[in-house]
């Protein structure tokens, strides 16, 4: 009996308890549907029976493949999207890198003065919405021949921006680039402020020149960063949604994304579960070349003890002017944008630009028919329907935060605890596996397995349960690889010692645990916090009247040419996103100019 005891508390430890059950939870959560979505291809749907001759309602069919890939309708379906799909994923990463490669470039191989205050600007826009540039580019640049008013450039100076510069594949392209050229600041910026000074001085020593050194041993040593940041760009440009809807709806030019969300309201799921896992596949693709080519030169990669660093290259008199017009261009890309937005939220009639057009209506005003737009809605703090999508954006955050980073703490736990088994590698690559998936198609996969009753379960569709999982799931990625850096740095004695003073674990994880890294694990509730305010791809899918956020309440609104009550939300959340990492940045006491500039 003893020995029997002694052998069920060996196998049936916290770690081991954890690792199974996270295991089958996730797998439920994130490995079955894709299986349903994969399933629903090749079914027929209920409005779809009509489009299939002599079909019913569940029978197996193979037309959403063929009306995808070779029908006369194909190329709406599915090729225009993807060739604009890649030109702006392509177009973006380029641009992306370029920005943010030179500024690392500036700020820690030279000697250009502010560098401080240039770091912790540069990733300002990574912070923002990515559709806030998209809102911001519309009321700076619309046209009256599409946008049905003028935009701030046309009105003050009497210039009429081109269709193709209004709206269309190259703002969408510009507005990304401008959001995600952090990854490239930050990843080439830590890196080459991470390369081993040794090599480099070795160089100079037998006689090197400096375009030498740089074109032979620093590129060589920093391009698994610059790949990393092309294809992390690449990746979340080949997801995003809002940038595309915002700017290529009024002129049709969709993308997958927007061709996703299309055919699901459009009542055509089989066409939009398939675009769906087009996304995936080529985001799959992506993470395998990023492997492949990245990885692949890891071991050339040589960080050690420093020695001196090599001479910061001296600007001259360029080091001023460079200096200012790096922080010009941000506050062209950070400020501007923000006061674009602010003042269409005051300017009753929009496209008149005038001090006697100034107004509050927007924000404070009465439900009325008769002035400004003629909405019948209230300004934005006084509207039931808004601050109601307010309240459930915020009540979503928080739910999601604590989800999250409680999910963070206990999965890292039991990876690292059984590091180097079968099943701690299984529970990290399948944590690991939303990371894979676009935004806008997990949001469609997850729909697909909850959109009906299955077993116990209900149906969870319009729920605010729905918006939780799917959040939760999709910032568990970050939280799980917080939790094992985390855990990584307690050292096992620790624990072993509370044991040994006949501490259970619930205790070990409340006193010991939780304490020592309560700094890493703030970041890890406030990081999904921030994410899911501004998330509008992942949530399109699945909100409804009642479950309405700041996000897609301002897509609604934005589709019925409301754009006073839609930069003024924007402007909102915007607010709170940049205070929420103030309040980080004072409470944890980081900051990222220590990393390259500072």
């Amino acid at each position: 009996m003893s020995l029997t005891l002694n052998r069920w508390r060996f196998y049936v430890t916290p770690e081991r308890v954890l690792s199974v059950c996270f295991i089958v939870l996730l797998a439920y959560l994130v490995v079955v549907p894709l299986f349903m979505m994969v399933k629903e291809t090749f079914i027929v749907h209920p409005l779809e029976r009509f489009q299939i001759p002599g079909s019913k309602v569940n029978d197996f069919t193979l037309a959403h493949w063929y009306r995808f890939f070779i029908s006369e309708s194909a190329y709406t379906f599915f090729y225009r999207p993807l060739v604009n799909t890649l030109i702006i994923s392509f177009g973006l990463s380029f641009l992306a890198l370029l920005i943010g490669g030179a500024m690392a470039w500036l700020v820690v191989r030279t000697d250009m003065p502010l560098k401080e205050t240039i770091s912790n600007w540069a990733v300002v826009p990574y912070i923002l919405p990515s559709w806030t540039l998209a809102l911001a580019w519309i009321s700076l640049f619309k046209n009256d021949r599409i946008g049905g008013e003028k935009g701030i450039v046309s009105a003050l100076t009497g210039f009429e921006p081109p269709d193709w510069f209004a709206y269309g594949l190259f703002p969408i392209t510009i507005t990304l680039a401008l959001h995600y050229f952090p990854f490239a600041f930050l990843l080439i910026g830590g890196a080459l402020r991470n390369i081993d000074a040794q090599l480099e001085e070795s160089a100079s020593l037998v006689g090197a020149g400096r375009l030498a050194i740089i074109r032979r041993i620093t590129i060589p040593l920093i391009v698994p960063s610059i790949m990393a940041a092309f294809l992390l760009s690449f990746a979340r440009g080949l997801g995003t949604f809002g940038t595309p809807a915002f700017l290529g709806g009024p002129v049709r030019e969709f993308v997958l994304s927007t061709s996703l969300y299309g055919n699901l309201i459009g009542q055509r799921p089989g066409l939009g579960y398939l675009a769906a896992l087009v996304m995936i596949v080529i985001g799959m693709l992506v993470l395998y070349m990023d492997h492949r080519m990245v990885g692949a030169r890891k071991s050339f990669v040589t960080v050690a003890g420093k020695g001196a660093r090599l001479g910061l290259i001296e600007l001259g008199r360029w080091r001023w002017a460079l200096a200012g017009f790096i922080l010009f261009f941000l506050f062209s890309v950070i400020v501007v944008p923000l006061v674009a937005l602010a003042i269409d939220t005051v300017m009753l009639i929009p496209g008149v630009y005038s001090w006697e057009n100034l107004t509050l209506h927007y924000w404070i005003g009465e439900a009325s028919y008769s002035i400004g737009l003629g909405t019948g809605e209230a300004g934005i703090l006084k509207n039931p329907q808004i601050l109601s999508a307010l309240k459930n954006t915020f009540s979503l955050a928080f739910v999601v935060a604590v989800v999250t980073c409680l999910m963070g703490i206990l999965v890292g736990y039991a990876i690292v605890k059984r590091r180097g088994t079968f099943i701690s590698k299984c529970l990290d690559q399948i944590s690991f596996l939303p990371y894979l998936i676009p935004s806008i198609a997990l949001g469609a996969t997850l729909l697909a397995m909850f959109a009906v009753p299955r077993g116990p379960i209900p149906s969870l569709h319009g729920s605010f349960l729905l918006l939780v999982i799917v959040c939760s799931i999709s910032a568990l990625p970050y939280a799980v690889k917080a939790g094992i850096s985390a855990m990584r740095q307690i050292g096992g004695e620790l624990e072993e010692a509370a044991l040994m003073a006949g501490a259970g674990w619930w205790t070990r994880m409340r006193k010991i645990i939780v304490p020592i890294q309560k700094s890493t694990y703030f970041a890890g509730m406030l990081l999904p916090f921030i994410s899911v305010t501004r998330e509008l791809s992942l949530v399109i899918l699945l909100v409804t009247p009642t479950t309405q956020l700041a996000t897609t309440i301002s897509l609604l609104f934005t589709d019925r040419g409301w754009y006073p009550y839609t930069n003024g939300i924007v402007f909102i959340l915007t607010v709170v996103v940049v205070g929420c990492t103030v309040l980080s940045r004072r409470v944890m006491g980081t900051s990222l100019a220590k990393g390259l500039g500072g």
